[in-house]
C-alpha cells in the first residue's frame, strides 16, 4: 500500500515539470511507462542494473537536454548520483553485458567497474573468472593496481597478436600507415610536375630525374595496397597480383605511376606539357582529393590531350617477339604527327565505298563472282578436221 501511496505521489509531482518544459502528450506517455518500471524495478540483479540505465537512456531521449537528472529524481525518487552510475553501466559496460551476467555480477561492483578502462574490465572479468566472485574492493585494488596476485596486463605487440583478432590489427596499422605513405608520395610528384609547368621550356630529363624513382615506389605501394595475389594464368607455380577494373579510375592512376616510372615510357619534348596537364595533373589531384568520391577529371580536358604510345606487359612464350606490343597503332602514329604541326588530325581506316565499276573488288567477291569464258566461234563446229600439214625438212 506504501509503494502504491508513493507512486501516485511521484505521478502527481511529475505533471509541473511536463507542463513546464513544454513535454507532448505522446512523448508523456512514454515517459510514464518508463517511470512504471524505474520505480518497480529491485536492482537485484545484474541484467536488471543493466536494464534500468537502458531505459534511463530512452527517457534521456525524449526530455530536453539535461533534465533527466530532475526528471528521475521528481517523478521516480532516484537520486542524482544512483541516475549518472546506472547510464554509466548501460554506457561503459554494454560490451561486456553477456560475461557481467553470466558471472552475476552485483549491481554495486557493477557502478564500481563502469569508471574503469577497458583493459582493468577485462582484469576484473579475469580475476571473478578464476575466483568466482567479484567485490567492489577487488575492482578498486585492481584500478589502483595494487591487487595482491592480479599482475597488470602486459601491452602485447600487434604483430606477436595470434587469431584474427590479431590479423585485423596489423591489418589496420597497414592500412593507416600504407595510405598515408602513398598519399605523401603522389603529392611529391604532383608538387614537381606544378613546380615545372610555369617555366617556359620544361625538361624532360630533369623533371623525370625528381619524380620516377617516387612513381615507381608509389606503383607498388598502390598495388600492395589495393590488388590481391593469385596464381598466374600461365604458369600456377608463379603468384602474381591481380588487375584492377578495366579502364577504372585506380586502373588509370596504376598505369600512368607505372609509365612516370621511366623516362623511357614518357612522351617526346613536343607532348610533354600536353601530357602533363592534361592527363598527369588531374589524375594525380583525383587520387589525392579528401572529397567523397571526387568526379573523374573533365571529359573536355581528356579530350585534349594527345594520344601516346605506351608500352604494354604482355605475358608472351619462350622465342616470341614482344616487340610486337609496344609498336603504335596507324591511327595513333598518324594523330602524333599532326599533333606536332599544331593541328588536330581525324584518322578514319575504313574501306571507302564502291562507285561504279572503279571500285576494286575484294578477295572474296572476285572468288564469288562467275568467271566469263571466250565462246567459240559457231563456224569452228562445223569445219572439218584435216591431217596436219607434213614436216619439211
Amino acid at each position: 500500500m506504501k509503494n502504491i501511496n508513493k507512486a501516485s505521489a511521484f505521478a502527481s509531482a511529475a505533471h509541473p515539470f511536463y507542463e513546464a518544459n513544454s513535454i507532448p502528450e505522446e512523448a508523456q506517455t512514454q515517459l510514464e511507462d518508463t517511470a512504471v518500471f524505474l520505480v518497480s524495478v529491485t536492482r537485484r540483479s545484474t541484467a536488471e542494473a543493466f536494464e534500468l540505465g537502458e531505459h534511463l537512456e530512452k527517457a534521456a531521449a525524449l526530455l530536453p537536454e539535461g533534465t533527466l537528472e530532475k526528471w528521475a529524481v521528481e517523478r521516480c525518487g532516484y537520486t542524482s548520483r544512483h541516475i549518472r552510475t546506472a547510464r554509466a553501466v548501460s554506457r561503459n559496460l554494454e560490451a561486456y553485458k553477456a560475461m557481467l551476467v553470466e558471472l552475476a555480477v552485483g549491481p554495486t561492483v557493477l557502478g564500481k567497474l563502469s569508471s574503469a578502462t577497458p583493459e582493468q574490465i577485462e582484469q576484473a572479468i579475469g580475476f571473478a573468472g578464476l575466483n568466482g566472485r567479484l567485490r567492489v574492493q577487488d575492482v578498486a585494488a585492481i584500478m589502483a593496481g595494487s591487487k595482491q596476485g592480479v599482475e597488470p596486463k602486459p601491452e602485447v605487440d600487434p604483430y606477436d597478436a595470434g587469431g584474427l583478432d590479431g590479423l585485423k590489427a596489423i591489418i589496420a596499422i597497414k592500412v593507416r600507415e600504407g595510405m598515408k605513405s602513398f598519399a605523401g608520395h603522389i603529392e611529391e610528384i604532383r608538387a614537381h610536375v606544378v613546380e615545372a609547368l610555369p617555366k617556359n621550356n620544361i625538361v624532360k630529363k630533369d623533371l623525370a630525374e625528381k619524380t620516377h624513382l617516387t612513381a615507381r615506389l608509389a606503383h607498388r605501394e598502390l598495388e600492395s595496397l589495393v590488388q590481391f595475389v593469385q596464381p598466374h594464368p600461365n604458369s600456377k607455380h608463379t603468384m602474381s597480383s591481380t588487375a584492377l577494373p578495366t579502364k577504372s579510375g585506380w586502373e588509370k592512376l596504376s598505369r600512368l605511376l607505372y609509365k612516370m616510372g621511366s623516362e623511357t615510357y614518357w612522351p617526346d619534348k613536343t607532348e610533354l606539357r600536353i601530357w602533363l596537364e592534361t592527363e598527369v595533373v588531374p589524375l594525380l589531384d583525383w587520387a589525392t582529393s579528401k572529397k567523397a568520391g571526387p568526379i573523374w577529371p573533365d571529359a573536355k580536358a581528356a579530350a585534349l590531350a594527345v594520344p601516346v604510345a605506351e608500352t604494354v606487359v604482355v605475358e608472351a612464350p619462350k622465342g616470341s617477339k614482344s616487340e610486337v606490343a609496344s609498336v603504335p597503332s596507324v591511327e595513333e602514329s598518324l594523330t602524333s604527327m599532326a599533333a606536332a604541326f599544331g593541328m588536330v588530325a581525324t584518322v578514319d581506316l575504313s574501306l571507302p565505298e564502291k562507285k561504279g565499276q572503279e571500285s576494286i573488288p575484294t578477295l572474296t567477291e572476285a572468288l564469288a563472282k562467275t568467271e566469263k569464258r571466250v565462246q567459240r566461234p559457231a563456224f569452228l563446229a562445223k569445219a572439218k578436221p584435216t591431217s596436219p600439214p607434213s614436216a619439211t625438212v
